[in-house]
């Protein structure tokens, strides 16, 4: 009886045995779970101290970057001692649906509730600081928290306040520009001219120093092709003075010769009357 009763033990044995080592070397019935990303850091309160409290991961079904399918669900971690924070999850970064992000609510022992997104990535371990992320690239309907959107408007100028690329606008005060700006021809009289269009008016004006038409000084000889119409004036002017000249010399020649030749008559008429 005792012998039969240890036959039917190793008997047993062995059927355990050889059942454990089926199912761990047949392919398919041993299937491990996706990879996990480890997020290791310290959470500190908004004025440096360690913080203490609960947070609260939340997350959509997904499909990882390698294939792995993820069902929606969500846990709690307590923040340990001095801040610690340590948890294990699943890596979203490239995941389908696009834009899948685990949302985070800290949960604080002062009453400080704060809501973040993190994009997990396959690199393990990781900070908190290097998984958070802004929801709302590449998803057409993001959550968004009222933080986000003030801290995403909050470097927007008014409208009002800016320079637009079309339309009639007035610009007050002193603009410096680091390059040149690029100007079309000018068509109004009031329109800044380029360097080349200028360049290109002056082209075919002569190049040197000018005598200015009132108020200037000019030393050295002067070529002339043609006479000034000033001195042709002069010449003019002395013309007319020389020809009056030459009518009064005629003039006074004949006045004299009138007179020589009446003095003349009245002495010959004189010798022939025999008058003393």
């Amino acid at each position: 009886m005792r012998k039969g009763r240890r036959s039917g033990e190793r008997l047993f044995c062995w059927l355990l045995w050889a059942f454990v080592v089926g199912i761990v070397l047949t392919p398919g019935l041993w299937a491990a779970g996706p990879a996990l990303t480890t997020i290791s850091d310290t959470v500190y309160r908004a004025d440096g101290t360690a913080a203490g409290g609960t947070v609260l991961i939340s997350w959509p079904g997904f499909q990882t970057a390698d294939g792995a399918a993820v069902a929606a669900g969500n846990q709690s971690v307590q923040i340990g001692a001095g801040g610690s924070f340590t948890t294990q999850l699943v890596p979203n970064a490239g995941a389908s649906p696009a834009g899948t992000y685990y949302t985070i609510v800290f949960q604080l022992d002062d009453g400080t509730v704060r809501t973040e997104y993190w994009s997990v990535p396959a690199t393990s371990p990781a900070t908190i600081a290097g998984v958070r992320t802004t929801p709302g690239v590449g998803v057409a309907n993001p959550a968004a928290t009222e933080q986000y959107v003030n801290a995403a408007v909050a470097n927007r100028a008014l409208d009002a306040a800016v320079v637009h690329l079309s339309g009639a606008e007035t610009i007050s005060g002193t603009k410096q520009f680091a390059v040149p700006p690029v100007l079309p021809a000018p068509v109004g009289t009031n329109d800044a001219a380029s360097k080349a269009y200028v360049d290109g008016a002056v082209a075919n004006v002569g190049a040197g120093s000018y005598v200015a038409k009132a108020g200037d000084t000019m030393t050295g000889p002067l070529t002339l092709a043609g006479e000034p119409g000033w001195l042709r004036h002069v010449e003019d002017r002395l013309m007319v003075l020389e020809k009056n000249d030459v009518r009064r010399s005629v003039y006074d020649r004949i006045v004299t010769a009138a007179i020589a030749f009446a003095v003349s008559a009245v002495m010959a008429l004189h010798g022939h009357l025999g008058l003393k």
